[in-house]
């Protein structure tokens, strides 16, 4: 039986943190969603000290929608070290950090480069935390073949892809923040793995898309050379459990995919 009373989750009107909000309500815990939307500002540390007042864990899902390195970097330090300040002085028992599997594997990514970052500040602020880093969701698949579409093809870095739904991994994050803190990183993944050309034909066979993905000659990942497995997961702490066949039949898949509005920047940023 877990002793957590009251639990802030930052970035709690997002894709996955909204979802980790349910969850927890749903567990009979009190939840403060603290996003801008209610007056909670990570990167400025606006409403942090109020929204953090009795928390016993926190759990960082907090974004900024930009692909600007610059940008990232401001925002992923200077809300890392916000929030380490404000959970010092709330007495905060457990901070947990949404990150990315193979963030630490990758150089070249401006994404990935200020989430270890952000790993870093939570890593030595002085509050037991966990790392939760997590392979990539379904939800973000539109996205994906937007960007990297050249005419009929979808044109991919050549790598392993271990993906699940964004119900899966808020779970996990569930989960993590109920238990005491691990002080280290642990892993959540699909428990299905492919190419991720093999994954994104999968999809378009699903949404009935005549494209055709394939490996692409030079084609990065935002802006990184990959190796095979530089973002899958060789440990599984938690393991996603839908496969997409079954989560395409939901209904509620439809209303969760993220659309092509980065699909310009992606495009450009993987060449």
């Amino acid at each position: 039986m877990s002793d957590i009373r009251k639990a802030v989750v930052l970035g709690g009107s997002g894709l996955i943190g909204s979802r980790v909000v349910k969850l927890m309500r749903s567990n009979g815990i009190e939840v403060v969603a603290a996003s801008r939307r209610n007056g909670v500002d990570v990167l400025t540390g606006d409403g942090l000290d109020a929204a953090l007042i009795g928390a016993d864990v926190v759990v960082d899902a907090s974004d900024v929608h930009s692909f600007d390195a610059e940008t990232l970097r401001q925002f992923f330090v200077a809300s890392g070290a916000n929030v380490a300040r404000a959970e010092r002085a709330a007495g905060v028992k457990h901070h947990v950090t949404l990150s990315i599997v193979g963030v630490d594997q990758i150089v070249g990514n401006p994404y990935y480069a200020a989430k270890l970052l952000q790993e870093e500040s939570a890593r030595h602020s002085g509050v037991p935390f966990t790392i939760a880093r997590s392979t990539q969701f379904y939800e973000f698949f539109p996205t994906l073949i937007g960007g990297f579409t050249k005419g009929s093809n979808v044109s991919l870095p050549d790598t392993m892809f271990q993906p699940l739904p964004a119900d899966d991994t808020a779970r996990a994050l569930g989960e993590i923040a109920l238990k005491s803190a691990r002080n280290k990183s642990v892993f959540i993944a699909g428990s299905q793995r492919d190419t991720l050309v093999g994954w994104v034909n999968k999809v378009l066979r699903l949404t009935n898309d005549p494209k055709v993905a394939c490996v692409g000659q030079g084609v990065t990942w935002f802006g990184a050379t990959l190796e095979k497995n530089s973002i899958v997961s060789s440990t599984v702490d938690y393991s996603g459990t839908t496969t997409v066949e079954e989560w395409f039949a939901m209904p509620e898949a439809k209303a969760s995919l993220v659309g092509d509005r980065y699909a310009e920047a992606v495009a450009t940023m993987s060449k």
